[in-house]
């Protein structure tokens, strides 16, 4: 099946890279053809290799410029308007676009286990056997998060930790310094790296999207059950607001209206016979799954502070894995925590050496592994977080 599915992206990647070379009487370069479809040439490149399969409406965009020679008329290459084409164009355009999405829909169309087999290291959940690029999405820390109004701060008047990461001009700026889930990400990225030796694997914080074409390989998310963010930066795609809609998990993460930061519940979506649903109006019971903390006086919760703060004795994490909204041909993959111990504590149910082999084999044994969604318990012992062994009954929450 594995060489199957490699055959129908050489198909699709031979037939895109023959379009741009061989269609007109001119060699169009990757170039000309990345401006004309505002693409980067990375992702021209990484469809012709057959390393990823471009969503439809992009394959739309190549039957659009190749239905006629207009295209690269003048210095510039262009992509015409609809309403320009000529009956003889629109009919090209209809034609290329079939055999083009006939092409995709083969890649498609094979079983969704995405060559699955086993990595550098010997796992298979966080291997990538096709070769796809992979790109890993987190959560940005917010100013409230940093401490200061972003409206009225002045930079000078900034914490110096916190000038390194809201200043991309600083001589100390730190990327990453801003991540709300950094050492969940540090876990991730290397193991993922050594799984993936000659896979392209990048990572951003949401608000640093640009386009969803930065989405077609596989993709993973980091940090937040429930990805209800309800505003975005100037120039920034919603991403999380359109997977959240489109991986279809019956789960929602609501605080507490006192408005104190640690008091919040995970709700799974019912509908009327107790099956979780992620159809609203479907929706008659929300059951509730809080945190558990260390027991005591310090307030009216029966919570014990330490310097301000609760102790945190497990918390509540989603694993999931479903197909990539933005390219079936890969896959999506969810690590969130209602808090950031949680989405750490998911990350290392597959990376950590102990824990990981019999994790995956319980998640092959018992779920559909491409398919599923998990609600589970992180625990934490002497303020440090646990790897859950998702065998046991008790780290277990709901499952798919």
């Amino acid at each position: 099946m594995v060489e199957m599915a490699e055959a129908a992206n050489t198909r699709l990647g031979n037939r895109l890279r023959s379009l741009r070379q061989h269609h007109y009487s001119q060699v169009v370069t990757q170039r000309q053809l990345s401006t004309a479809l505002r693409l980067s040439g990375a992702l021209i490149s990484s469809w012709e290799s057959g390393s990823a399969v471009p969503p439809e409406d992009r394959l739309n965009g190549y039957a659009r410029f190749f239905c006629s020679e207009r295209s690269i008329e003048g210095s510039v290459a262009r992509l015409l308007p609809e309403e320009e084409l000529t009956p003889d164009e629109e009919y090209t355009r209809e034609r290329l676009f079939e055999d083009l999405r006939a092409l995709r829909n083969e890649v498609l169309d094979e079983p969704g286990d995405f060559g699955r087999e086993t990595g550098a290291l010997g796992g298979r959940f966080l291997h990538y056997a096709d070769g796809q690029p992979i790109t890993i999405l987190c959560t940005p820390l917010s100013a409230r998060q940093l401490g200061y109004d972003d409206a009225r701060a002045q930079v000078a008047d900034l914490l110096p930790a916190v000038q390194y990461t809201t200043n991309q001009h600083h001589p100390n700026y730190v990327r990453n310094l801003g991540n709300a889930d950094i050492d969940a990400l540090i876990e991730l990225v290397g193991h993922v790296r050594a799984e993936n030796p000659t896979a392209d694997v990048q990572w951003m914080t949401y608000d640093r999207v640009s386009s969803a074409d930065q989405f077609t390989g596989h993709l993973i998310l980091l940090g937040g059950v429930d990805e209800n963010i309800q505003e975005v930066p100037d120039g920034t795609v919603n991403v999380l607001g359109v997977l959240r809609d489109q991986l279809d998990v019956p789960i929602r993460l609501q605080w507490d209206e006192d408005g104190i930061e640690f008091d919040g519940e995970v709700q799974v979506l019912l509908d009327g016979e107790g099956i979780p649903t992620s159809d609203v109006e479907k929706v008659q019971v929300r059951e509730p799954h809080r945190p558990e903390w260390v027991a005591g006086t310090s307030d009216s919760r029966n919570r014990q502070y330490l310097r301000g703060v609760p102790q945190l004795l497990s918390d509540v994490a989603i694993i999931q894995r479903t197909r990539n909204p933005f390219n079936p041909g890969a896959s999506a993959t969810r690590f969130g925590g209602m808090f950031s111990r949680g989405t750490y504590g998911a990350v290392r149910a597959f990376t950590d050496a102990r824990f990981r082999s019999r994790n995956e084999q319980w998640l092959e044994n018992t779920l559909e592994s491409e398919d599923f969604w998990m609600l589970l318990r992180v625990p934490v012992i002497a303020g440090t977080t646990m790897t859950p062994d998702l065998g046991r009954a008790a780290t277990r929450i709901r499952t798919s």
